[in-house]
C-alpha cells in the first residue's frame, strides 16, 4: 500500500476530527450536555417550594401593631403655668426629657404587670387545630376562675373538650365535668364557665387548651412581643410596636401600657404633693401653739409694764435697727426652717418617707440631695410592690437612701452653720445699734424682743401657708406629661411568615443543592465523558463512538440486525476504509490503557461486522494474560497461540468457529504463559501471522492494555493500524496524555481512537460518529426515529440507565 495513501486516509479522519472539536465545543453541546440534569434541578426546586408551601401554610402569622406616643417635659406640660416661675418649681421635674429612661420605665416589668392584670392576660384560651393552635382573643367559648393556688409562681396548663349537655372533659379524663363544678388539679382549684357572649363570633372547635402563668410570666412574655424605639435623636415621640398572632390582643395591650404610663406618671407627682403637703400642716399646727403662746407673753408683758407706744422715743435707732431686724428675721426663719429639716431627717419614722421641697432653702447641692432622695426613694416604692425588702435590689436602695440621707444630714448643718455665722454677724450689728439706745428704758427693749420673735414667727406661718396653697393648686391640676399622638393600629397583612422571601428563600435552596452537587460532580470529574473531552488532550484522530448496551451477549452485530449500535459498528468499518483503503488484507489492532475499556467488547463485533461485509475474518485472543474473547462469545476453548508458539498445535488447530456470523473465525490465546512478553517475539509468532494473512481477510487482533504491558506496542509490527480503545466514564483524562505520546511518537501504526460505553446526554449522543457519518444524534434521526431496532433490553433499563447516568454511576457490562 503506498504510505501517502494511508497519510492521505489519516488526515482526512484528522480533519474530520477538527471539524467536529469546534461543533462540540459550541453552546449547543454545552445546553445539551447540561440538559439532562433539568428532571432533577425542577424536582428539587419543586419539593422545595412544597416545603415553603407547608411552612407557609402552617406557621402561625404574626401581625404588628404600631402606635406613637409623644413625651413633654414637665416645664411644658401645664403652659397656663409656665410662665409662673414660683408655680413651675411646684412641679419638682427638670426641664431636661431622658428618653431612655422612659423607654426603660415602659419597658419595666412593673409596668407590663400591671397591664398584664387589667387586661386579665394571666389566662390564655387556645383553639386546637389538625396542625397549630390559635389564640382565641378577646372572648373565648369557657372562662377559667381560680378559686385557690397551690404555688402562685408556676404555672399550669389543661385541655378542655366541649361536649353536648353543658359539660366537657378535662384534659384525657372520661368521665365529663358541668360547667361551674370545682376541680381540684396538683393542688389548684378552679371552675370554668361557659361564655354565652361569644357564641357569635362562631366555634373554634371543641378542644381547647388553657393556660394559666404568673403576673412575671406574662410581663416577660409582654418584654419579648413589645419594642419601643426612638425615631431620631432631636425627636421626642417613641414608637411603639407589638408582634403577635392575634392583633387585637397587640392594641389592647399597646393602648393599656400608654395608659398605665400615664397614670404612673401622675401618680408620682401627687405622691410628692402629698408627702408636702403632710409635712407643712404637722409644722403648722405646731407653729400655731408657738404663735399663741409668743402672742400671750407679749399681751401680759404690755399690761404689766403698760407699754403702749415707744417708737418715737426711739424714733432715730429703730429705723436702722429695723433694717437689722429684718435681715435677722431671714436668717432666724432659715435657720428653722434648717431645724425642721434636721429633726425630719433625723426621725426614723421618716425614713422612706419623701423629703419636703421648695421651703426656702435655695442651696443648689442641698437641693439636688433632696431631688435625687426622693427620685431613689420612688423607685423604691415602685420595686417594693412586686418584690421583698430582703431583695438585695432593695438592700442596695435602702443602702443607697441611707447614705443620701447622711449627706443631707451634713449639707443641713452645713448650711445652718452658715446661717448661723450670718446671724451672728447681725447680732454684732444690732449690738452697736442697743449700745446707743442704753439710756431707754429696759421695758422698750423686752417689748421690742417680744414682738421681733413673734413677727419670725409669723413670717414662718405665713410661707408655709403660701406654699400649702401652692402645692394644692398644682396637685389639684396635676397631668401626665405623655400624649397619645396616633393611636395603636395593627397592619391587615401578616408581617411573618414573609410568603415571598420564604418562596424565594426556599426555590434558591432548591435549585442551589442539585446545581450544587452537579457543579462538584463536574469539577471533581477525572475521566473522559464526551468526546471533546478525547479531543482537548489529544491530537489523534477519533475513528467513532459506540453507544452502551444493555445486551447480556458479547456479541451484537448479527446478521440483519438493525440496533442502533450494530449501526454504529457498521460506521466504524466505513471509516476504516479511509484509514486502510489500500491495505487488501488490513491486520487490525485493537488496544487499550488499561482493562475495562472494552476492548475485547469492540473487537468481536468488529471482528463480526467485517465478516457480514463477505470478508473472511479472524479475532486472535492475544491478550495472553486475561483472555476474554472465548469466554465472551461461549466457545469452547481448545489450542491456541502459545500452542502453536512451543510447536506443539498446527495452525488448523487454533481456529475456532463462531456459530451464527459466517466467515468469522477466533484464535484462543491458549494456555497462559509465565512469560508473554517474551513469548511474543518468538519467531514462531512471525510464521503464525502469516499463516493468518494467506487464509484470512481481515485480521482483528486483541492485545492487552497499552498502559499496563508491552505486549501491543510488539505486536505493532504486524498491524496496519491501531484502534485505541477508551471507554466514557471509566478511562481516565489523564491517560489520554499517553495516547498522544504514542501518536506523535508513532509508537503504534496509525493509530486511531474509539470512544467506546457512550451513553445518551439530553438525548443525544454527544455528537454525530465517523466524521458526520452517523445517522443519529443532535439531528433526531437517533433512537425512537424509527431508523433502528429497539433494544428490549435497553427499554427496561432505561429509566435506571438514566438514573445512573445522572449519578455518575458505571455500568459494568461493557
Amino acid at each position: 500500500m503506498p504510505e501517502n495513501a494511508n497519510a492521505n486516509g489519516l488526515n482526512e479522519v484528522g480533519s474530520n476530527a477538527r471539524i467536529n472539536k469546534s461543533w462540540v465545543t459550541g453552546p449547543k453541546e454545552f445546553i445539551f450536555k447540561y440538559l439532562r440534569y433539568l428532571p432533577i434541578v425542577i424536582l428539587s426546586a419543586s419539593l422545595f417550594l412544597f416545603l415553603a408551601y407547608l411552612k407557609v401554610r402552617y406557621t402561625t402569622p404574626i401581625f404588628r401593631v404600631q402606635s406613637s406616643l409623644l413625651i413633654k417635659s414637665d416645664a411644658n406640660a401645664n403652659t397656663s403655668l409656665s410662665k409662673d416661675e414660683r408655680f413651675q418649681e411646684l412641679f419638682m421635674a427638670s426641664d431636661a426629657m431622658n428618653l431612655s429612661n422612659e423607654i426603660e420605665v415602659l419597658r419595666s416589668r412593673p409596668v407590663l404587670q400591671r397591664v398584664a392584670k387589667n387586661l386579665d392576660l394571666q389566662v390564655s384560651y387556645y383553639g386546637k387545630g389538625n396542625v397549630r393552635s390559635s389564640l382565641l382573643y378577646p372572648l373565648s367559648p369557657i372562662m377559667l376562675k381560680m378559686v385557690q393556688l397551690a404555688d402562685s409562681t408556676i404555672g399550669f396548663s389543661c385541655k378542655v373538650t366541649l361536649q353536648e349537655g353543658g359539660k366537657y372533659l378535662l384534659n384525657e379524663a372520661k368521665t365529663p365535668v358541668r360547667f361551674g363544678d370545682t376541680i381540684e388539679s396538683g393542688g389548684n382549684k378552679f371552675l370554668f364557665l361557659r361564655n354565652r357572649d361569644a357564641s357569635q363570633y362562631g366555634s373554634p372547635g371543641n378542644v381547647l387548651e388553657v393556660s394559666w402563668g404568673p403576673m412575671s410570666a406574662m410581663a416577660v412574655t409582654l418584654q419579648g412581643s413589645l419594642k419601643i424605639a426612638q425615631p431620631n435623636d432631636q425627636s421626642t415621640i417613641l414608637g411603639l410596636s407589638y408582634e403577635g398572632e392575634n392583633p387585637a390582643l397587640g392594641i389592647n395591650v399597646i393602648n393599656a401600657l400608654m395608659s398605665v404610663y400615664d397614670t404612673l406618671v401622675v401618680e408620682d407627682k401627687n405622691r410628692i404633693a402629698a408627702n408636702t403637703l403632710r409635712f407643712i400642716n404637722d409644722r403648722l399646727y405646731e407653729l400655731s401653739d408657738t404663735i399663741k403662746g409668743v402672742q400671750g407673753v407679749l399681751t401680759n408683758f404690755m399690761v404689766q409694764n403698760k407699754l403702749y407706744d415707744v417708737e418715737n422715743q426711739s424714733k432715730n435707732y429703730l429705723e436702722k435697727m429695723g433694717e437689722s431686724a429684718k435681715l435677722k428675721a431671714e436668717q432666724e426663719v432659715k435657720i428653722h426652717i434648717v431645724d425642721f429639716m434636721l429633726e425630719y431627717i433625723s426621725n426614723k419614722k421618716n425614713t422612706y418617707e419623701l423629703v419636703p421641697t421648695n421651703l426656702g432653702i435655695d442651696e443648689p447641692a442641698l437641693l439636688q440631695l433632696v431631688s435625687e432622695y426622693n427620685r431613689v426613694q420612688l423607685e423604691r416604692d415602685k420595686n417594693v410592690r412586686t418584690s421583698t425588702p430582703t431583695n438585695p435590689l432593695i438592700v442596695g436602695m435602702d443602702q443607697t437612701l441611707d447614705k443620701i440621707r447622711r449627706d443631707i444630714y451634713q449639707a443641713l448643718l452645713n448650711v445652718k452653720q452658715a446661717y448661723i455665722i450670718a446671724s451672728t454677724n447681725l447680732d454684732k450689728v444690732d449690738q452697736q445699734l442697743q449700745s446707743h439706745v442704753t439710756a431707754l428704758p429696759g421695758k422698750s427693749l423686752g417689748l421690742l424682743n417680744i414682738e421681733r420673735r413673734q413677727r419670725i414667727l409669723e413670717e414662718l406661718y405665713s410661707l408655709l401657708l403660701q406654699k400649702k396653697l401652692e402645692i394644692s393648686l398644682s396637685s389639684a391640676s396635676t397631668i401626665s406629661n405623655s400624649r397619645v399622638v396616633e393611636p395603636a393600629t395593627a397592619s391587615n397583612m401578616p408581617v411573618s411568615p414573609d410568603k415571598k422571601k420564604i418562596y424565594m428563600l426556599y426555590f434558591f435552596i432548591g435549585v442551589l443543592i442539585p446545581v450544587g452537587f452537579v457543579a462538584a460532580r463536574e469539577m471533581l470529574q477525572d475521566k473522559v465523558i464526551s468526546k471533546a473531552d478525547v479531543e482537548k488532550y489529544t491530537t489523534a484522530p477519533i475513528m467513532g463512538e459506540i453507544g452502551h448496551s444493555e445486551s447480556k451477549t458479547a456479541l451484537v452485530v448479527k446478521h440483519n440486525s438493525r440496533r442502533l449500535i450494530s449501526e454504529q459498528f457498521r460506521i466504524i468499518r466505513t471509516n476504516l476504509k479511509y484509514l486502510i483503503s489500500k491495505v487488501e488484507k488490513p491486520v487490525i489492532m485493537v488496544t487499550s490503557s488499561f482493562s475495562g475499556e472494552g476492548k475485547s467488547f469492540v473487537s468481536t463485533n468488529m471482528g463480526a461486522v467485517m465478516a457480514l461485509s463477505g470478508r473472511k475474518t479472524v479475532i486472535m485472543e492475544f491478550d495472553i494474560r486475561k483472555p476474554k474473547i472465548v469466554s465472551g462469545l461461549d466457545l469452547k476453548r481448545k489450542m491456541g497461540i502459545t500452542n502453536y508458539i512451543i510447536g506443539r498445535a498446527s495452525f488448523e488447530e487454533l481456529l475456532v468457529k463462531v456459530e451464527g456470523v459466517d466467515d468469522l473465525y477466533v484464535i484462543p490465546c491458549g494456555p497462559i504463559p509465565p512469560n508473554p512478553s517474551e513469548l511474543l517475539l518468538d519467531r514462531r509468532l512471525d510464521e503464525l501471522m502469516q499463516e493468518v494473512k494467506d487464509h484470512f481477510d481481515v485480521v482483528i487482533m486483541d492485545t492487552a492494555p497499552v498502559g499496563l504491558v508491552s505486549d501491543a506496542v510488539n505486536l505493532g509490527r504486524f498491524a496496519d493500524c491501531t484502534m485505541y480503545i477508551t471507554r466514557q466514564g471509566y478511562t481516565f483524562r489523564k491517560q489520554l496524555g499517553l495516547v498522544e505520546d504514542l501518536y506523535i511518537n508513532k509508537k503504534l501504526p496509525r493509530l486511531c481512537l474509539l470512544l467506546n460505553d457512550v451513553k445518551a446526554e439530553g438525548g443525544y449522543y454527544g455528537g454525530y460518529y465517523g466524521g458526520g457519518y452517523g445517522y443519529y444524534g443532535a439531528y433526531g434521526y437517533g433512537k425512537g426515529s424509527g431508523y433502528f431496532e429497539e433494544d428490549s433490553n435497553e427499554q427496561k433499563g432505561s429509566i435506571l440507565a438514566k438514573i445512573r447516568s445522572w449519578l455518575g454511576v458505571q455500568s459494568k457490562k461493557q
